[in-house]
C-alpha cells in the first residue's frame, strides 16, 4: 500500500472484476469479507467504505481474495475480484476527472496477499501492552486493534489458593481477563492477610497479571463501599470539580497530573470503577485517539473534548448491526476503553434511513441465517458416549463416531445391548438394543439384535423381560394385573408385588350390603326352634 497516503485520511478501495470487468467502488465488507459496490462517482464518495477504520472487516476480505485466487475451480465465484486498488478521497477525485487513466490507477494498487501478511504480522507483534483493553469493548467499545491473549494455563493455582479465590469463581472470566480485562463481575474471596494466618471474606474483581518467569498471577481489585476523594490520589489532591464530576459520572472530566513515580507528574484520565467504586488512573500517553470511529470522521472540536478527558458527540456512527445511531463517547480509565451513553439523544433521528438498511439486507440476513442454520444442523451429533446413564463401550463408540463423519464406515457398525438404561421417563432400568440410524440421525431401539434378524424394527421395541415396564412406563398402556399398581414397574414385573396387591386391596371400595325388604327372604334356613 502507498506509504505516502496521510494515516488520518479516509481511504477507499476500488475492485476490477476478472477480465477487463468494470472497476467498481467498495461501499460495505461483511465480517465474512463479502464486499457490496457501486460505481466509483463523485456522488458516491461519501458512501463508501472507510477502508482505514475496519482492520477486521478488510483482512476477511483480503483472506477471502487470497483462497479464491488460489482456488478459482474449487470456489465457483462468478465475477471474482482480480485488481484491488487503495486510495484516498483526493486521489479518486482525480483520478475521475481523468477517467480512471490505466497509468495512474495502477500506481494505488495493492497485492492483497502481502497486504494480508502485513496485517497477520501486526497482530502477533503487538505484544502484551496496556492498551490491550482496546481489542475488546465488552458493549459498545471500539475495537481497535488484535493482541495475542495470555495463556490462562500459566496461572498460578497456588498463589490464587493463598489470595482465597476459587477456580471455578474466575473461569467464566478467563476470556475476558486473557485480553487484559478485569472479571465481569464481583467475585467472593477469602484471602489469608499473613501467611497462615486469619482471612478474610471480602469481594472484588480480578484480573491477570504476567511475572518475570512467564507465569500469571490474578490480582485482586478489592470492593470498596465509596471512594475517599478527600485523601492524595497519587500524590495529588483531587480539584474540586474533579470529584464533582467522579460522583456524578464516574470520571473525571479531565486530564489530571499525577505523580506516578517520586518527582515526576503525568497527564492521566481518572475513572471510578463502576463495580467496586475504587478509582482507576490511565497514562494519556498509553491510550491511542482515533480520528475516525465506527465509520465517522471526528470533528476537530469533537476530537479534542474526548482526548481532554470529556465527552465528544459522535454522530452518525455505524452500530455493529450496520445502522446509524449519535452518541456520546468518553475515555473510560478504569475499563481502559470508551464508554458509550445515550441520555439526551433523539433515537429517532435516522428512522428512515435505517428502515431503508434494513430493507436492504433483510434478503442477505436471511441467507446468513439459513446458512447458519444448515451449519448448526451439520455439526449437531446423535452419538453420545452414554445414553440412559450407561456408557456406550468405547470401541463400540469409535466406530460409531467414526461413521457420522465417513459414510464409508457404515457397514462396519453394529448394535449393541445396553443394559439397565434409564429412558422411561421413571428412573427405571430397560435393556435394549441399541444401533444408530444415520439417514435419520437418531439411534434406534430393538427387541433383538437387528444385525441376525431379516426385518430391522424402526419402532422402539424393548426386550422380553422389559416388554410390559416400558409400555406401562414410557407409554401409560396399562396391564390387567397390575393396573392399580400406581409405582414404576421394575424390569421384568408381570405381576404385582405383595406390597403393591396389599395398597390394591386397600384402594378397593368396600361394598355395602343392602338390608332385604320387608316380608322377602334371605335365603337363609331359620334354624331356631318354638319353644313350647
Amino acid at each position: 500500500m502507498d506509504e505516502k497516503l496521510k494515516n488520518d485520511a479516509k481511504k477507499i478501495m476500488l475492485v476490477q472484476q476478472a477480465g477487463d470487468g468494470p472497476l467498481k467502488a467498495v461501499t460495505d465488507i461483511n465480517k465474512k469479507g463479502k464486499i457490496k459496490v457501486t460505481d466509483p462517482t463523485e456522488q458516491n464518495i461519501a458512501n463508501l467504505f472507510n477502508v482505514n477504520t475496519h482492520d477486521s472487516a478488510l483482512e476477511a476480505f483480503f483472506k477471502k481474495f487470497v483462497q479464491e485466487a488460489d482456488n478459482p475451480s474449487h470456489t465457483g465465484v462468478k465475477n471474482a475480484v482480480t485488481k484491488v486498488f487503495i486510495m484516498t478521497e483526493d486521489v479518486l477525485n482525480k483520478l475521475i476527472k481523468i477517467n480512471f487513466d490505466p497509468n495512474e490507477l495502477e500506481k494505488y494498487r495493492v497485492d492483497p496477499a502481502a497486504e494480508l501478511q502485513k496485517m497477520q504480522d501486526k497482530g502477533q507483534t503487538q505484544g502484551k501492552t496496556d492498551d490491550k483493553a482496546q481489542e475488546q469493548s465488552g458493549g459498545n467499545g471500539e475495537t481497535t486493534q488484535t493482541v495475542q491473549p495470555y495463556d490462562t494455563s500459566k496461572i498460578d493455582r497456588a498463589d490464587l489458593e493463598r489470595k482465597g479465590i476459587k477456580w471455578e469463581s474466575i473461569e467464566p472470566h478467563l476470556r475476558a481477563m486473557s485480553y487484559g480485562h478485569k472479571s465481569n463481575k464481583l467475585i467472593e474471596m477469602n484471602p489469608e492477610m499473613e501467611p497462615g494466618g486469619i482471612r478474610v471474606p471480602t469481594k472484588g474483581r480480578v484480573s491477570l497479571a504476567e511475572q518475570p518467569d512467564g507465569s500469571l498471577r490474578v490480582v485482586p481489585h478489592y470492593w470498596q463501599e465509596k471512594p475517599n476523594l478527600n485523601v492524595p490520589f497519587h500524590g495529588v489532591m483531587l480539584p474540586e470539580d474533579v470529584k464533582t464530576n467522579i460522583e456524578n459520572t464516574r470520571h473525571a472530566g479531565k486530564i489530571v497530573d499525577l505523580e506516578l513515580t517520586p518527582g515526576k507528574k503525568e497527564a492521566c484520565y481518572i475513572s471510578r470503577d463502576e463495580l467496586t467504586n475504587t478509582l482507576e488512573y490511565m497514562r494519556v500517553a498509553d491510550f491511542p485517539h482515533k480520528k475516525d470511529m465506527k465509520g465517522t470522521t471526528l470533528s476537530d472540536g469533537t476530537e479534542m473534548n474526548i482526548a481532554g478527558g470529556s465527552k465528544g458527540l459522535l454522530e452518525k456512527f455505524v452500530t455493529r448491526a450496520g445502522y446509524y445511531r449519535d452518541g456520546y463517547i468518553q475515555v473510560d480509565a478504569a475499563n481502559r476503553n470508551y464508554e458509550f451513553s445515550y441520555d439526551g439523544l433523539d433515537r429517532n433521528r435516522y428512522a428512515q434511513e435505517n428502515k431503508e438498511i434494513y430493507r436492504q439486507n433483510l434478503p442477505e440476513k436471511k441467507g446468513e441465517q439459513k446458512e447458519a442454520s444448515q451449519e448448526k444442523k451439520q455439526l449437531d451429533t446423535f452419538i453420545h458416549k452414554s445414553m440412559g446413564g450407561v456408557a456406550v463401550p468405547k470401541d463400540v463408540y469409535d466406530v460409531w463416531k467414526a461413521a457420522e463423519v465417513d459414510p464409508s464406515k457404515r457397514a462396519e457398525v453394529k448394535a449393541v445391548y445396553m443394559k439397565d438404561m434409564k429412558l422411561d421417563g421413571k428412573g427405571q432400568p430397560v435393556s435394549l438394543w441399541v444401533k444408530p440410524n444415520y439417514e435419520l440421525g437418531k439411534q434406534q431401539f430393538f427387541k433383538w439384535n437387528p444385525d441376525y434378524v431379516r426385518k430391522t424394527a424402526t419402532k422402539v421395541k424393548p426386550t422380553v423381560e422389559s416388554e410390559k415396564q416400558h409400555a406401562v412406563n414410557t407409554e401409560g398402556k396399562t396391564v390387567e394385573a397390575t393396573k392399580k399398581v400406581k409405582e414404576p414397574l421394575k424390569p421384568g414385573q408381570q405381576q404385582p408385588t405383595e406390597t403393591q396387591k396389599k395398597k390394591q386391596d386397600e384402594n378397593k371400595p368396600q361394598v355395602r350390603q343392602r338390608p332385604p325388604a320387608k316380608g322377602q327372604s334371605t335365603g337363609k334356613k331359620n334354624t331356631s326352634r318354638k319353644v313350647s
